[in-house]
């Protein structure tokens, strides 16, 4: 259709839009149909922004629009794919959600697609953490409304708690009020319902965040003071890993064994009244334990302004409104030595896997979904489609050096990024967390290497961070980030350097991250080149044993291999618990059917 709509004028392409959309209300949508809406809205994008969309494109635009996840390579322009299906959905008269991982993501998109979905009749709304509470109604009143997963989820939440059918006779009160209006009317819910989600990044927001329920708390009295905390800090040092304790290598959890329960109630008698319950006791050591071995400043959380700030470890972004359970928060805080903070009351809930599952139309896209294809067919019942790369990968893997230990490892890694920078060739290096970052840093300093630092702890310049980071001799130290959704765009004269290099330093639990960081260069058909500099003391080979890290540190394959199992085996434990998440809000649900549902 493209020649012919190319000869139409403005006015006759606007008449045929109009007319096709008004039959796709209508309904039913057929294939045909379809075809001629995405012949349309090609024409009118490729007028208003400049953008002529490619095959690809439109066949990943059709999947989501009959909604299934597709998965398309890094840089194959994601962004405009789900422009084709949320337009397609708006003109059908469905309102859609285009979900995204983070604030940043949200507003980006909604700046890059407002011009051209306005040219096709759609209005945009855009919701960020920032958006006034008496904005947001009218924001998801528009026909798409670009959101990020976690501020999506908790106005729906809010907006359970301004219901009052929480269970029996208040549920058919409420509806009563609703139905007369007038005097027995109530504040309309902020959002207008749960219709359509076309999510981006949908391995990370329905595995990666998916292990953590959203919570709506409240401050109550009762905070954790100072001596209850250090009694119980002091009562966890005299605990043995293995004997008294497990501890979970793939998360952060801390299990007592009976003889741990029983050193702690030995302990007890001398205690005060909080050590007294016994429940209560195993708790606050518990809480202790966990907040001493496997929360670490600058990995798991800043401190910002005085205040413990959340790092999602998948993002590697802050989470400013999240709070740990119950004491484990307050026992941070005290390890920090920070004035403690209320003891929070939980008052409402949602896991993602429930809230998503609310939807009456779900989609998504990434470029790393087919490790997870399985499980989104099992929760979710979506089919994963596999969109052909627009040009052939011209990504070069330049090889892997193993080395003892960190320390060696940035000695080297800062005599290679010193020579790169020196050849002009940008390079993006690419960690865990806040402090490797900073370790990272530190190892440039000294080589007078310029560079510019990307984490939780520098957030706010992320934007011009990664505008920069394509440019020649550019060098960025990031954290995990850089690895989805950004667009690196090559300086002038970076490709025939050889583009963009990304230099692995530190493997992540999940291979889907990795692949994620790696799929920063070498985009739609540029090049680039991969080099991974990996430690036996990497934080990813904990649950591989000691013995077995070193001999698969004596050749590249073995650690290779060695790499692959912990990926694995971190995976595996990981969507089993997401899928026990699932299983026990069916069983909730069942049980809470008498009250009306969990909600």
């Amino acid at each position: 259709m493209e020649s012919a709509l190319a000869r139409l004028d403005t006015a006759a392409l606007e008449t045929r839009r109009r007319t096709v959309a008004a039959e796709m209300r209508r309904g039913p949508v057929r294939d045909a149909l379809t075809a001629q809406a995405m012949g349309i809205l090609r024409e009118v994008t490729r007028r208003k922004i400049g953008v002529a969309l490619y095959a690809g494109q439109l066949i990943g635009g059709a999947a989501l629009f009959r909604g299934e996840v597709i998965e398309m390579d890094t840089g194959e322009g994601k962004t405009y794919t789900g422009l084709v299906a949320a337009a397609l959905y708006a003109w059908c008269g469905r309102g859609v959600h285009v979900i995204s991982a983070n604030d940043y993501l949200a507003a980006r998109d909604a700046e890059i697609l407002r011009p051209a979905l306005e040219a096709l009749g759609v209005s945009v709304g855009v919701v960020t953490h920032e958006t006034k509470p008496g904005e947001r109604r009218g924001q998801y009143a528009a026909d798409v409304t670009f959101v990020s997963n976690k501020e999506v989820a908790f106005d729906y939440l809010r907006d359970q708690l301004r219901r009052d059918d929480i269970a029996g006779d208040a549920s058919v009160y409420y509806k009563v009020r609703r139905t007369l209006g007038g005097a027995f009317a109530t504040e309309p819910p902020t959002l207008r319902g749960l219709d359509v989600a076309i999510v981006d990044e949908i391995d990370s927001v329905l595995a990666d965040d998916a292990g953590t329920p959203l919570i709506i708390s409240a401050e109550t009295d009762g905070a954790l003071d100072a001596d209850t905390a250090a009694a119980a800090a002091d009562v966890a040092t005299h605990l043995l890993a293995g004997r008294d304790f497990v501890s979970d290598p793939h998360g952060i959890s801390v299990e007592l064994t009976p003889a741990g329960e029983r050193a702690i109630d030995e302990a007890a008698v001398t205690l005060g009244d909080a050590f007294a319950q016994r429940i209560r006791r195993y708790e606050l050591v518990t809480a202790a334990l966990t907040a001493t071995l496997k929360l670490h400043r600058d990995r798991q959380y800043l401190v910002r302004d005085g205040k413990i700030v959340l790092i999602d470890e998948q993002t590697g972004r802050t989470m400013p409104d999240r709070y740990w359970g119950r004491d484990l928060h307050l026992m941070v805080e005290w390890k920090e030595g920070l004035a403690p903070s209320k003891t929070r009351r939980s008052l409402a809930s949602v896991s993602f896997q429930r809230f998503f599952r609310g939807y009456r139309s779900l989609a998504g896209m990434s470029g790393t979904v087919r490790e997870i294809s399985p499980e989104l067919s099992r929760i979710y019942g979506l089919g994963v489609t596999f969109v052909p790369r627009r040009k052939p990968l011209r990504r070069a893997f330049i090889g892997r050096t193993i080395f003892a230990n960190r320390d060696a490892l940035w000695r080297e890694a800062a005599r290679q990024v010193a020579a790169f920078h020196a050849a002009g060739r940008p390079v993006l290096i690419g960690v865990r967390s806040v402090a490797e970052a900073l370790r990272a840093s530190a190892a440039l300093a000294p080589l007078g290497v310029p560079h510019a630092v990307l984490s939780a702890a520098h957030d706010k310049e992320e934007a011009e961070i990664v505008a920069r980071a394509g440019t020649r001799g550019a060098v960025t130290v990031a954290t995990n980030m850089a690895g989805r959704g950004t667009d690196i765009k090559l300086g002038e004269g970076v490709a025939e350097l050889g583009g963009l290099v990304v230099m692995l330093c530190e493997r992540h639990d999940s291979q889907r991250v990795d692949r994620q960081l790696m799929g920063r260069c070498a985009r739609q058909g540029e090049p680039g080149a991969v080099l991974e500099l990996v430690s036996l003391e990497d934080q990813s080979l904990a649950s591989v044993g000691e013995w077995r890290r070193r001999v698969a540190g004596s050749d590249t394959h073995g650690i290779a291999a060695a790499f692959a199992r912990a990926q694995r085996d971190s995976e595996r434990v990981r969507a089993k618990a997401r899928l026990e998440m699932v299983r026990r809000d069916e069983r909730l649900k069942k049980l809470l059917a008498f009250a009306g549902g969990m909600d």
